[in-house]
């Protein structure tokens, strides 16, 4: 009879619990969300350790079955994340001695990556709970793609003041022409649509994160950001990252291929014995 090693590393975020599961060495990803979540651990059976970090691991431990118990690791949700990102970026051949890491999630932590050890420097509550938080008081809509899809149709200049707008020679150059001055600061903002609106809650989130990790980056002298968590996945918040970065100076912004899985892998490398 053949033996296989299972693993889990689950972690339980505050928004969505990001899933990986390791058969014989190889990785499966998934997501789901809290509920689901619940619904997995009560089925869970077969696996070897299961691993769990997140702002809710307690509650999904509680809910396996006793079997299980004696079989649970749990990681610190920081350390997951930044031992997970490094593991990552060298399992894609763009291994990094140091790197500035953004956890993008429900708000963001913005990490120091050196020598395989990550130092949490900056952080802020502006993150996906923004994103989606604010577009269910503007707009009336709280669905991830349905927001995203509206953001890549609106013009966020009638919703957002812009450099341009407080000195019209501005207007001539196409980079302080698309550099904001007040994030909703716009004195046209009521002729705005739902579009426009997704389009500026979007930058104002991106441009938040943004800047403050450009500014880790310069002040630890790194060139290379990488970005990870689950709003990453969209095409559209990469290329928002993407045109800051060409219009503050800093054109190091990278994305790992399964980022929002980054805790839920690094589960697996730091967890102890629970």
């Amino acid at each position: 009879m053949e033996l296989v090693d299972l693993q889990i590393g689950i972690d339980a975020g505050g928004s969505l619990t990001k899933i990986v599961t390791i058969r014989d060495g190889k990785k499966e990803y998934r997501t789901k969300d809290f509920y689901g979540a619940l619904e997995l651990a009560r089925t869970l059976t077969g696996y070897d350790r299961v691993y769990l970090t997140g702002c809710r691991a307690g509650t999904l431990e509680a809910h396996l079955p006793d079997n299980l118990k004696g079989r649970v690791y749990r990681a610190d949700e920081l350390e997951a994340f930044w031992a997970g990102a490094h593991k990552m970026l060298s399992e894609e051949g763009r291994p990094s001695d140091s790197f500035v890491l953004v956890a993008f999630g429900t708000g963001t932590s913005v990490f120091t990556v050196s020598s395989g050890k990550g130092t949490r420097t900056a952080g802020t509550g502006v993150g996906g709970g923004t994103l989606t938080g604010l577009s269910r008081l503007l707009i009336g809509i709280t669905d991830f793609e349905a927001i995203m899809d509206l953001a890549s149709r609106g013009n966020r200049h009638l919703v957002d003041l812009m450099v341009s707008d407080l000195y019209p020679d501005a207007k001539a150059s196409p980079v302080l022409n698309e550099l904001t001055a007040a994030n909703f600061g716009s004195r046209e903002v009521e002729r705005s649509s739902k579009e426009d609106i997704a389009s500026a809650i979007l930058q104002l989130v991106v441009e938040t994160i943004a800047v403050i990790s450009i500014q880790v980056a310069r002040a630890h002298q790194m060139e290379t950001i990488v970005v990870a968590g689950s709003p990453t996945r969209h095409p559209l918040v990469r290329a928002r990252f993407g045109e800051l970065g060409a219009l503050l100076g800093h054109d190091f912004f990278a994305f790992l291929e399964h980022g929002p899985y980054c805790g839920a892998l690094g589960a697996i490398i730091t967890g102890k014995r629970a």
